[in-house]
């Protein structure tokens, strides 16, 4: 009698026991960065960003980061639609030897005050939206928030300026304060990229990001998720994707991002996944179902993750 009798669904030459090798998270964007450096990583609203232009921008957040006071046992948030701050900001948070705390921009008010209070949010990165950064603004003051790194969506798109216009027109973007509690994207960059990397340690211990439950028995619970969690999820997906007939090819898939990065599946399929593999990421900010079969065709698209309610 077989022990494992669920292999017989396995892909050919795909092991339940395979050795799942662990690391610290940011060690898979370092590989990537020194194996594929000019492979386009981003694609986000017309502009690409290589893997190495990528890992610089990392380790300017690194570097700013550090500078506010990021250190181990400091989390910093992140509240944030998908867009390239949510990888520059998640990757320099843990480059700094901080952990990250993921919000769900569907979070009412009083879940996001418990959240910050709950995991010890000191920091929080988050855009100039109408629908996110007014509610973190009134949480400064009332919970133990320091400080607001605030950026622009279009900052990162093909077209700056006409982005930001278009935003205004449609009435999208909030006013931001100017204060000792708030500071822009572009100014937690604006460094010389230098950092003091930190030892994390066992990987299996070390805690890289506190990912919160949907809180329908109460109040969301804060999930530590270690290096090893994280990276031996991606060896598994990585494993079960590489048989003896493997069904992806490394530096060369194309990954069409539409869920969530700051929910646990779309982190970890889309964003580590894909840089395991040296994918390039075509990042949107929602599902819209007409864009996405555009896509699929216009940027050849090799793999993408997505929900039920997504193909009924």
């Amino acid at each position: 009698m077989n022990p494992h009798p669920w292999t017989s669904s396995y892909p050919a030459g795909v092991r339940w026991d395979a050795p799942l090798p662990v690391s610290p998270v940011q060690q898979l964007l370092d590989n990537a960065v020194a194996t594929w450096p000019d492979r386009p990583f981003l694609d986000f609203m017309g502009k690409r960003i290589s893997y190495r232009e990528f890992g610089a921008m990392v380790d300017h957040a690194a570097s700013g980061f550090q500078k506010l006071g990021v250190k181990p046992g400091v989390h910093v948030g992140l509240y944030l639609p998908n867009s390239p701050h949510y990888p520059i900001a998640f990757f320099g948070v843990l480059k700094a030897g901080g952990a990250v705390v993921n919000y769900s921009p569907l979070d009412a008010e009083r879940v996001l005050e418990h959240k910050v209070e709950d995991s010890e949010t000191d920091f929080l990165v988050t855009l100039d939206l109408a629908v996110l950064y007014p509610q973190m603004a009134r949480l400064l003051g009332r919970s133990r928030l320091k400080k607001l790194i605030v950026g622009t969506l279009g900052e990162y798109s093909a077209a700056p300026g006409p982005t930001r216009a278009h935003l205004e027109a449609a009435k999208m973007l909030a006013p931001v304060a100017q204060d000792d509690n708030h500071m822009s994207f572009a100014q937690l960059l604006d460094n010389d990229g230098r950092y003091t990397a930190h030892d994390i340690g066992d990987p299996t211990e070390a805690v890289a990001a506190l990912q919160y439950t949907g809180g329908t028995t109460g109040l969301p619970k804060g999930a530590m998720l270690t290096h090893g969690n994280l990276t031996a999820a991606c060896g598994q997906y990585v494993e079960s994707l590489t048989g003896d007939d493997p069904i992806v090819n490394l530096g060369e898939e194309r990954v069409l991002a539409v869920l969530p990065l700051f929910h646990i599946y779309s982190l970890t399929v889309n964003m580590l996944m894909g840089i395991k593999l040296g994918a390039e990421i075509v990042l949107h900010t929602r599902f819209e179902l007409e864009t996405v079969m555009k896509e699929f065709e216009a940027k050849k698209i090799t793999m993408f993750a997505g929900v039920p309610t997504m193909y009924t």
